[in-house]
């Protein structure tokens, strides 16, 4: 088979990338290890949107908004967060009535053929055991994981300058919460919650409970963090709970799945303790655990840039900037005692910082790329930059270029690009 453009991982970077290649005319194959589109939008329960705009105007804008759009249609969008299974309509919806997109599930990559410094095909294998030689003009590797990358020999990076890596992770849904509660318990213990937290909240975006922890450990709970945080998501009375804590090595697939199992048992060890201490969960339901945990970093591809920590806090911007962000450095560390302080950089919200295309193309292949979590980064940049709209700009960012330009760098023209983004996209 061969195919313009293929994009390895169905999560929001790997979509966006795909949409717009396939809009721009070109034949892509979008292949995902599991079996649904989403990533950790729908299968990670990855919630809320973080903040990408700026004075009301959003940083990150084209087929991402037409996918906001759609899942606000539907009731599926509230403020920054959205539920996941509308989520996971819209998006199969879009890439069903894209004729230039074939989607392959289950599948992953085995084996890639390379000559020098482009790469020719590569073998995919599905759960069915079938195997398929596949040959592209232009590879994607929007896994997260760095896959398809690690697999074709490209040098890789992971962790911190110790190689530690960012705690995981396993988001869950709660529901029969109720809000009339919590805002009291805001509004009278404001020292029991983070400084950021307020009554006065539309949204319900709550950290802390420092006291129930507490009172909980002395009562022999074994609490996995130093806080309970929640975010209130569409329908009545439902939160997205980002309360887990998993630290271990993320290149290692036993430490992995040991994780998975951790993270699936400290979501009923954070449930129970909510219902039994905090004020408003005493009639809560357990409505649904992440079936992927939330992986925040592993491997990184090295790019033509590094997408830097002083990129961030400088607000940079680059000739060959493609994306606009301006989320703060957020690095989940593997100590599960951390005060505010040591939580992350929170950013003045004043100015956006761009990552360049250099960012986003392989050193080592002319016709491989990355989007989403796996760019070219250091370890504190890649923790700004991972959250899922950014990730959603940089893969249609690589759709334009790829689609339009035809990875062509000296024909690449800024303006141009976010023209054709605005063009492509469905209102």
């Amino acid at each position: 088979m061969t195919f313009d453009l293929v994009v390895f991982g169905g999560g929001i970077a790997g979509i966006h990338c795909a949409l717009a290649a396939g809009r721009l005319g070109k034949e892509v194959l979008l292949v995902e290890q599991t079996g649904t589109l989403g990533g950790m939008a729908t299968s990670g329960l990855v919630n809320p949107f973080m903040r990408y705009w700026l004075n009301e105007k959003h940083l990150v804008k084209g087929l991402f908004s037409e996918v906001l759009n759609q899942v606000e249609s539907l009731g599926g969008l509230y403020q920054n967060t959205f539920d996941s299974e509308i989520m996971k309509i819209v998006l199969h919806n879009l890439i069903e009535k894209e004729k230039n997109i074939k989607c392959l599930f289950n599948t992953m990559p085995i084996e890639v053929q390379k000559s020098q410094n482009q790469i020719k095909s590569a073998k995919i294998v599905t759960n069915l055991s079938e195997n398929f030689e596949i040959k592209s003009r232009f590879w994607v590797d929007a896994t997260g994981n760095a896959s398809f990358a690690y697999l074709s020999g490209s040098e890789t990076v992971s962790g911190d300058l110790d190689g530690e890596n960012q705690a995981l992770t396993t988001m869950f849904v709660i529901s029969e919460v109720d809000f009339s509660k919590i805002r009291n318990e805001v509004k009278n213990k404001p020292k029991n919650f983070f400084a950021w937290v307020k009554p006065e909240m539309e949204l319900i975006s709550c950290a802390g409970y420092f006291q129930e922890i507490e009172k909980a450990r002395k009562e022999g709970v074994d609490y996995p963090n130093s806080y309970f945080f929640f975010v209130q998501l569409p329908g009545h009375g439902r939160v997205s709970v980002n309360t887990t804590h998993i630290s271990i090595d993320t290149t290692d697939s036993f430490q992995i799945s040991q994780a998975i199992n951790t993270g699936v048992s400290q979501c009923l060890r954070v449930f129970s303790f909510a219902k039994k201490y905090i004020a408003g969960f005493e009639k809560a339901v357990l409505e649904k655990i992440a079936p992927q945990i939330g992986i925040r970093e592993n491997r990184r591809v090295k790019g033509l840039y590094e997408f830097k920590e002083l990129d961030v806090k400088k607000r940079q911007k680059y000739k060959d900037g493609v994306v606009k962000g301006c989320y703060g450095i957020d690095i989940h560390k593997n100590a599960t005692e951390l005060n505010e302080d040591e939580l992350s950089f929170v950013p003045i919200y004043n100015d956006y910082y761009e990552i360049p295309l250099r960012a986003l193309i392989s050193k080592d292949y002319h016709n491989l790329f990355m989007a989403g979590r796996c760019i070219s980064s250091d370890f504190p940049g890649q923790s700004a930059a991972r959250i899922m709209p950014t990730c959603a700009g940089m893969g249609q960012a690589l759709g334009v270029y790829l689609g339009f330009f035809n990875g062509t760098y000296d024909q690449y023209d800024k303006k141009e690009l976010f023209a054709k983004l605005e063009e492509i996209a469905i209102y």
